[in-house]
């Protein structure tokens, strides 16, 4: 399997669980709370996060189309994974989460983190 061919699928199933996570906070709070085990403490940026997570999603679909035309975006999605580690971290060491609330998306994080830079060019 060449390198751009992982590299769509890293993208692909990326994009699919944005928008998963970017539906629940636009359209399901009540549900994201549950699932995520957190508390949403502000309403009004709750469905902000979620447009903001599905246009990444979205963005992501588009560089999977053509990983070797966009190649240079590939970027965008390796610093916003480590941007996620670096903020789960904060929560972690800092009390504010516990590892239950964290530990799930920290580890998915840690994945893509991994696979985008093990397949970039």
């Amino acid at each position: 399997m060449k390198q751009p061919k992982r590299l769509r699928w890293t993208l692909n199933i990326l994009g699919v669980y944005l928008t998963i996570v970017g539906v629940l906070f636009l359209f399901l709070p009540g549900v994201a709370e549950a699932a995520f085990s957190i508390s949403l403490l502000d309403p009004a940026l709750t469905p902000l996060y979620g447009q903001v997570l599905l246009v990444i999603a979205f963005m992501a679909y588009l560089v999977a189309q053509d990983v070797e035309k966009h190649a240079r975006l590939v970027w965008v999605f390796i610093f916003e994974q480590a941007g996620h580690l670096l903020v789960f971290l904060y929560l972690l060491i800092g009390g504010i989460q516990n590892f239950a609330q964290v530990g799930p998306p920290f580890i998915i994080a840690v994945i893509f983190l991994a696979l985008m830079l093990a397949f970039r060019r």
